[in-house]
């Protein structure tokens, strides 16, 4: 089987380069790489797709689902139409030959679309957090703190007991979550080119049977939220899927930038979102380490913010996980082979990324 350099050969060329920038990278060079990757090429992705696809009004991903199922469909009539020469030379040359082509287009557009975002240093890195130890006194004293503030945002919002019903605006809420997240990024050197779209994602319930609330897809350079979920958790995981579109990888890096930069805004439904998500990371620790007092707590919680749980575990209980347990493998796998040593544990994060934020100059007050 001949190879050319031509233009239909991009995929295994992509793929080969791919690979030899990898090897770089493994034998110390992945702060150049990540350097020269982030500033120069994800940069130029960022501003070319944000002000081209980026301002359609739909989803990229239709039509790259379109596009697939269509090949696909191209592809297995070729076979069918081929199926008594397809173990013969020249056709099945030609067939591994589209294979690779197609695995190496792949595999080289999701590392130079976004992934090499994964050789950026850490937070801890980035904001010179400082090493500290938790301990259960802390923990409690946190929470009791989040709680107080959750509680006065929830009843500027409604003194109701009743579950929020808050009409938002999708373009509204997106352009306010992306200004603040700009500049909490830029407050901390980030290039932050661009204006990362955060989309709807239909039918309800696509993501969250997969046990995702959101996902970024590099593909189409957007992140995706799924709307089956309760509108209160909407800001928190729309923070977090802007976060990846500026080049985080780290779930839980993610996590603590979604907090902060709710935290960060003026409205206070968005502050809500954020503060209640915070909380029940928190509450989930001191049930592990103390069920008793997390029963008491619970018990004696605002009648509105238990309302809002309430209807948070409602919503999500409308679409069961597939296969939940298989899901948790292959992500976890994903995400170590990617340098997330915490695999999924990494969500948790979040809580001793926030301590730590809080001892540096970096820290804001959010009362």
């Amino acid at each position: 089987m001949k190879f050319n350099f031509k233009i239909k050969n991009i995929g295994i060329i992509g793929g080969l380069v791919t690979i030899l920038i990898h090897s770089f990278a493994n034998i110390g060079y992945s702060e150049q790489i990540y350097y020269v990757y982030h500033h120069f090429i994800f940069s130029f992705v960022r501003i070319f797709y944000d002000f081209t696809f980026g301002l359609l009004p739909f989803p990229v991903i239709y039509i790259l689902f379109f596009l697939v199922v269509f090949f696909s469909a191209k592809g297995i009539k070729n076979l069918i139409c081929h199926r008594h020469t397809i173990f013969k030379g020249n056709f099945l040359q030609s067939f591994v030959f589209k294979l690779l082509n197609f695995i190496g287009f792949v595999i080289s557009a999701f590392y130079f679309l976004w992934a090499f975002n994964y050789y950026g240093p850490s937070i801890e890195k980035k904001l010179n957090l400082p090493s500290i130890t938790i301990d259960s006194v802390q923990l409690m004293s946190e929470f009791r703190h989040i709680t107080d503030i959750m509680t006065h945002e929830r009843n500027i919002l409604s003194q109701d007991s009743a579950e929020l019903n808050q009409k938002i605006k999708w373009a509204s809420l997106e352009n306010e979550i992306r200004q603040v997240q700009t500049e909490l990024l830029t407050n901390w050197g980030d290039d932050v080119s661009g204006r990362v779209r955060i989309r709807p994602l239909y039918p309800e319930g696509l993501l969250l049977r997969i046990s995702t609330a959101g996902v970024y897809i590099p593909f189409v350079c957007e992140g995706h939220i799924d709307p089956g979920m309760n509108p209160i958790q909407w800001p928190f995981t729309m923070a977090h899927e802007m976060a990846h579109g500026y080049g985080y990888t780290d779930e839980g890096v993610c996590n603590f930038i979604g907090l902060l930069t709710c935290l960060k805004s003026k409205d206070h439904f968005i502050r809500y979102s954020g503060l209640l998500s915070y909380w029940r990371y928190l509450y989930h620790d001191i049930k592990s380490l103390n069920p008793s007092s997390a029963k008491k707590i619970f018990i004696n919680i605002d009648p509105g913010v238990l309302a809002d749980l309430t209807a948070i575990r409602r919503d999500m209980n409308r679409f069961p996980d597939i296969l939940p347990e298989f899901r948790a493998k292959v992500y976890d796998s994903y995400l170590k082979s990617h340098g997330v040593k915490q695999g999924l544990r990494s969500y948790n994060e979040i809580i001793l990324q926030v301590l730590k934020w809080k001892e540096t100059s970096y820290a804001f007050s959010f009362k």
